[in-house]
């Protein structure tokens, strides 16, 4: 048997003391800085969420007036595709025949909500805007091209002539309520180049099927090779970007139909990117 002494026990006991001790302060140390991590993260997230919050309630509020729906209804993603026509909301997550049977599914929807408030579905623009006001620009270019044909020739001209003024509305040109052009300011009014790029960045951030199209690509190339031309031919200033090289492109881009309507475009030009009509023309200026 192994007798320890008095003082022997006492000195084990400090030091066991003092080493839970120091455990204890770690841990605590350990977990205050876990904590200050979590808290840091998800002080990102929220600031990241919120800015992006902010940014498309900033973009939905600016084309609000432009979009008119019936009271009680909202057309948040149509107008959002505006500035941000790469924005995922309906089409999440979704291969494109889904996102057609989602979109069937949400315009059923509205139509029954209509028809129950005691108005059926009337076809002018508050309908039309209400009706697939919560489809993103890839549900609408569902809508549009009919995929797994369950839409009507109506539903697709309607999504088709949304997503047109969607592009017209991004590059500077007016499309919605007469009421509301007095309101409409062109942010790219004499600077045809700055219209010219706008154009190409909603291209750039159409949905990924309007982007696999052969005809996507000859109107991106087309666009591109324009703006290549002009910086090569040194559109520095103010006077040589209204005056220069872009004359014709300037001339071109301003005989863009902006009211909407489907008289003038042909059948072929009827599709879903804000400068068809204009970038079949451009490809001339590049031949």
């Amino acid at each position: 048997m192994i007798i320890a002494s008095t003082s022997t026990n006492a000195a084990l006991s400090a030091y066991t003391s003092a080493v839970d001790t120091q455990a204890t302060a770690d841990a605590r140390q350990s977990v205050a800085q876990e904590d200050a991590a979590k808290a840091k993260t998800t002080n990102v997230d929220s600031v990241s969420l919120s800015s992006t919050s902010t940014d498309y309630n900033s973009a939905i509020v600016s084309n609000a007036p432009y979009f008119p729906v019936r009271t009680g209804m909202n057309a948040d993603a149509l107008i959002l595709g505006v500035s941000k026509p790469g924005a995922i909301s309906s089409s999440k997550d979704k291969t494109f025949p889904e996102v057609a049977a989602d979109a069937r599914k949400r315009m059923d929807e509205k139509y029954a909500l209509m028809t129950a408030s005691g108005k059926p579905y009337a076809n002018t623009d508050e309908d039309r805007n209400a009706l697939m006001g919560d489809l993103d620009r890839r549900s609408l270019n569902a809508v549009a091209t009919n995929e797994g044909g369950t839409f009507t020739a109506q539903e697709q001209a309607s999504a088709q002539a949304l997503m047109r003024q969607q592009g017209r509305l991004a590059t500077g040109y007016y499309s919605g309520p007469a009421d509301q052009e007095k309101n409409w300011k062109d942010p790219f009014a004499n600077n045809p180049v700055g219209r010219a790029h706008a154009a190409l960045d909603f291209m750039n951030n159409m949905s990924p099927e309007e982007k696999a199209t052969p005809q996507w690509l000859s109107q991106h190339l087309s666009l591109q090779a324009a703006l290549n031309q002009g910086a090569g031919a040194g559109t520095d200033t103010d006077a040589e970007t209204k005056t220069g090289h872009f004359h014709n492109l300037a001339e071109i881009l301003a005989g863009v139909v902006t009211d909407g309507s489907d008289k003038k475009p042909s059948d072929a030009a009827k599709n879903t990117d804000p400068g068809v009509h204009i970038l079949e023309k451009l490809q001339s200026l590049v031949s």
